[in-house]
């Protein structure tokens, strides 16, 4: 069973209850990177959306078809996918989203700016996207580790590491502005690390402590275009 395939709880702390508590019923949305469907299950279900799904991985893209209204097989770094969206006239979608997606491509620049054109006006782009510089993985790098794990901030399937400003030139480098911001916080204590503060020096630790977004997990974001 792959590791993204799991149950989704919309009144969890996390990306993807926080982007679907912003999607609108009776939406039309393009969810990209879809995986097994459980955000594509819960807007068709319970919001009555109307879906479109993207989905590499073959096995996940037939389970999230069930639910979806189309869906397209391939990369989404694969101009193939793109033409045939533009032949089809996929253009008016409410929303589309990339819950958690963004970090596993080669070019997300390239990718958001080719998903803004599929937007009707008014239309939003729904982002999430791990904090690479949350102070758990600044205090394993000041103690040499460096390490990728199944899931979490250091997944090892991530591509891309992002900060803040590397998020916010990307946005800025797409074409697109950034309308909303919602910052998910979680206690150095809590992560998949299993570090602390008391594992650097106090000075450092306040340092840490201090940093404005040094406990942000994640950072979802809303888009839209100028």
């Amino acid at each position: 069973m792959s590791k993204y395939n799991f149950a989704l709880d919309i009144d969890a702390y996390d990306s993807a209850a926080t982007i679907l508590k912003n999607i609108k019923p009776n939406s039309r949305v393009l969810e990209l990177g879809c995986a097994y469907g459980r955000m594509t299950k819960y807007m068709k279900e319970s919001l009555n959306c109307v879906i479109d799904t993207i989905e590499v991985d073959e096995e996940a893209g037939m389970v999230a078809a069930t639910w979806a209204n189309q869906s397209f097989g391939g990369s989404l770094e694969d101009l193939s996918v793109w033409q045939e969206l533009n032949d089809i006239k996929c253009n008016n979608y409410d929303y589309l989203i990339f819950a958690d997606v963004l970090e596993h491509l080669t070019n997300p620049t390239e990718v958001l700016n080719r998903s803004s054109n599929l937007l009707k006006t008014g239309g939003s782009i729904w982002i999430s996207i791990p904090n690479t510089a949350h102070n758990s993985i600044i205090i394993d790098l000041l103690n040499d580790k460096f390490v990728y794990r199944e899931i979490g901030l250091l997944d090892n399937t991530h591509i891309k590491l992002f900060t803040i400003n590397s998020i916010l030139e990307m946005i800025k480098k797409s074409g697109l502005v950034l309308n909303e911001r919602i910052d998910l916080s979680l206690p150095v204590e809590n992560t998949e690390f299993n570090n602390s503060y008391q594992d650097v020096p106090t000075e450092v630790a306040s340092f840490l402590k201090k940093r404005p977004l040094g406990e942000v997990y994640q950072f979802v974001m809303e888009l839209k275009k100028p």
